[in-house]
């Protein structure tokens, strides 16, 4: 008899452990990862300063997403022909996110839109907020 209720309170701590454990994941997955996560998103995107279309060189990746600078532009882009012509990524510090990204990749974007912010601290300890940018890519 006594061994009929040590495995039914057994059986019954091995559920409840398991009901716990699957109550937490589900917390933690909705409520405290999206509380940590850096990009803060638009409810409406907007036109990323009613640009068509922007270039932009990657120089850092995170996860899923990359840092980039984006294509200095200047007067004389138009007088000068292809072959003389060197591209500057001086510009904004961008986000855009997506996979496959790696360093010092171009990467062309079409109807860029800015769909949030993203913060961080730079390695000089300086607290930095950036454009999360996103579009069709073309690579």
């Amino acid at each position: 008899m006594k061994t009929k209720y040590f495995f039914l309170g057994f059986g019954a701590g091995v559920v409840l452990t398991f009901i716990a454990l699957f109550i937490i994941g589900s917390v933690s997955r909705g409520g405290v990862a999206a509380a940590m996560d850096p990009v803060d998103y638009l409810e409406t995107p907007v036109s990323y300063e009613g640009k068509a279309e922007t270039k932009v060189k990657v120089f850092q990746v995170i996860g899923k997403a990359a840092l980039a600078h984006e294509k200095k532009t200047s007067p004389w882009d138009m007088e000068m022909d292809d072959e003389y012509r060197y591209e500057l990524y001086t510009g904004n510090v961008v986000m855009i996110i997506g996979d496959h990204y790696y360093s010092d990749q171009i990467v062309k974007i079409k109807s860029p839109m800015r769909i949030g912010t993203y913060s961080y601290t730079s390695q000089g300890g300086l607290p930095l907020t950036v454009p999360v940018i996103d579009g069709t890519i073309i690579e």
